[in-house]
């Protein structure tokens, strides 16, 4: 499992590189948000670890990992969270994700916050973009292919298929490019 999540995050985060190819492959070595990803899933594969001398050894290792990739990128991805394979984090400003229940093939732009509250954590479904500087608080939902916009606060349910906009007065609107690769469309 963690090899195939592993697989899965290299292919997308290459896609959304410059040049997908081997050397795009290559070149996601330099990549913050790339790192903090596998950081992520490394964690999670010594905490569910069953064998406890190398348990306890492998978290140790990941704590110093999660620490150095917090303090050289700003990005902070709690081993709480449940994040689904083919994650991709487009830059390595100030990303906090806590406990969250995330879906597949999310993109996170810089300066987003996914983070619960004393009410619940937030829900979010498969192929969500997280625009800049959008946060998603406390138990709300958001559903398949939505789209967070830019700056937008996101406190109450998003639909499948809906964009998110504003911070005062949350706008949802119907999405109107149809799925599929919808983010090279923009």
């Amino acid at each position: 499992m963690l090899f195939e999540n592993i697989r899965t995050d290299i292919n997308e985060n290459a896609k959304w590189s410059t040049s997908p190819t081997f050397k795009g492959k290559i070149m996601l070595l330099l990549d913050a948000g790339f790192h903090a990803v596998l950081t992520y899933r490394f964690g999670c594969f010594a905490h569910n670890l069953k064998i406890p001398v190398v348990r306890q050894l492998l978290l140790l290792v990941h704590t110093l990992m999660h620490f150095f990739v917090h303090m050289t990128s700003g990005i902070d991805i709690a081993k709480e969270a449940k994040i689904g394979k083919g994650l991709v984090i487009h830059s390595f400003s100030s990303v906090l994700i806590s406990n969250v229940e995330m879906g597949e093939y999310c993109v996170i732009s810089p300066n987003v916050y996914l983070a619960g509250r004393k009410d619940g954590v937030p829900k979010v479904g498969d192929h969500v973009f997280f625009g800049l500087g959008s946060r998603v608080l406390g138990n709300v939902t958001i559903g398949d292919y939505a789209i967070i916009g830019a700056a937008a606060l996101v406190i109450k349910n998003v639909p499948a298929d809906h964009t998110a906009l504003g911070v005062d007065n949350l706008r949802i609107f119907p999405n109107r490019i149809p799925r599929g690769d919808r983010f090279r469309v923009v």
